[in-house]
């Protein structure tokens, strides 16, 4: 597009809550890349096809260093990656750190965990039951299961969840300035080091206990390194947790011959989770990279300092990938969805994720079959401003007579 004036904006709108903007599926079929610009003013490649997505996803001439030349940010203000953040950092470094933790989120590892996930969601839910109906479903189950879960897994004390939850929802909003958003991540980074510093002392039996007791790991990684990692694992395994977990409520309550289907077969659980994180890619706001060298993507030539934006939720509604993309399906076999990214940098916890979730929506529907939206789908209020979608509130109800 040679006239930069004409170039959209981003965010485009959503018509449906449960929907991305539908610009894109005309993308998709007309310009499946092509120039966008972000909320602060960045010139960047839109890319919108399931295979071009995964493509650029793993090529090594894409650079995920925010840092790096035309790196086209969704957010306010030009801040450096903390040391240790390994999500926003190319090979070796990348590489490096990524391997003292990843044994923790392996399958066999994960699944020495699901009694404990177990017990937390029936606390929770034990908790919600006590509540006079109707209550918000995000403050009282999806945000504190979520933040519980992750909390003791790595040994951050629950307690701390508002503190963690205010100021990652102030980095997070694209409405605040970068002032306001700096600030915020220079707190969080702060607390996370008096996490570390604690675990140095008295490491326990705990994810960061063990990162940081290994002595090997202190070779590998300095204390402002494991404090980085620390704040990363935290903050992606509580907030798309816990936005999946709203949505995906939300979702089935909308779907109830779906939802009955489930009920009645336990087994699904897996296909559930995966077309959920499908469909409803909270990750809105696509994965930013910079080319590092001229390369050519789907036709298009992308040259060295541009900047892409891979849009995850257009490319989980690809239809030459997914018939019926738009439609909801339970049934679904979705392997190939880029809802936990592809290649190198593939969300490390999408195992915990899906353990999370399987046990969360299993226990909710068997042990609330009643439950139901106190209020109307338009009348919720969604997180349109955020860089990970969801619900800000969900009002539910439930019959006291029929929970165990």
């Amino acid at each position: 597009m040679s006239d930069i004036a004409q170039v959209p904006d981003l965010p485009m709108t959503r018509t449906c809550p449960f929907d991305p903007p539908p610009e894109y599926k005309q993308l998709r079929l007309e310009q499946p890349i092509s120039k966008v610009r972000t909320p602060r003013g960045d010139v960047a490649w839109l890319v919108t096809r399931h295979k071009d997505i995964r493509t650029i996803l793993a090529d090594r001439r894409f650079s995920s260093d925010p840092l790096a030349a035309g790196y086209p940010s969704y957010l306010s203000g030009d801040v450096a990656p903390p040391p240790g953040f390994f999500m926003q950092m190319d090979a070796p470094v990348h590489s490096r750190l990524r391997d003292l933790v990843i044994n923790e989120f392996k399958g066999s590892h994960v699944d020495t965990l699901r009694p404990r996930m177990q017990s937390i969601v029936d606390k929770m839910i034990d908790d919600m039951l006590k509540l006079p109906p109707p209550v918000d479903f995000v403050s009282v189950m999806a945000l504190p299961t979520a933040s519980l879960i992750i909390c003791e897994l790595l040994g951050v004390p629950y307690e701390d969840s508002p503190f963690i939850q205010n100021r990652t929802d102030t980095v997070l909003d694209r409405s605040r300035s970068a002032e306001e958003s700096q600030n915020a991540a220079i707190e969080l980074m702060m607390y996370f080091d008096g996490v570390i510093t604690a675990k140095e002392k008295n490491p326990g039996d705990d994810l960061l206990g063990r990162l940081v007791a290994d002595p090997a790991n202190r070779d590998l990684a300095s204390h402002q390194e494991l404090v980085g990692i620390a704040a990363l694992l935290l903050l992606g395994g509580y907030d798309t947790m816990a936005q999946v977990m709203g949505l995906g409520t939300l979702t089935l309550l909308q779907h109830p011959d779906q939802l009955a289907q489930f009920m009645q077969d336990a087994t699904l659980a897996e296909t559930l989770v995966d077309e959920l994180v499908r469909y409803l890619s909270v990750n809105h706001s696509g994965l930013p990279r910079a080319a590092t060298a001229d390369v050519e993507v789907g036709g298009q030539l992308i040259r060295a300092g541009e900047g892409v934006l891979l849009m995850l939720n257009s490319g989980n509604r690809d239809e030459a990938v997914y018939p019926n993309a738009d439609a909801f399906d339970i049934h679904r076999q979705t392997p190939s969805h880029v809802g936990f990214g592809h290649g190198l940098h593939k969300c490390i916890g999408a195992a915990f994720a899906r353990a999370e979730l399987q046990i969360a929506f299993t226990t909710l529907f068997r042990r609330v079959p009643s439950l139901q939206l106190a209020t109307t789908v338009d009348a919720l209020p969604f997180r349109h401003e955020m860089v990970l979608y969801g619900l800000k509130k969900m009002p539910v109800t439930w019959s006291t007579t029929d929970h165990d």
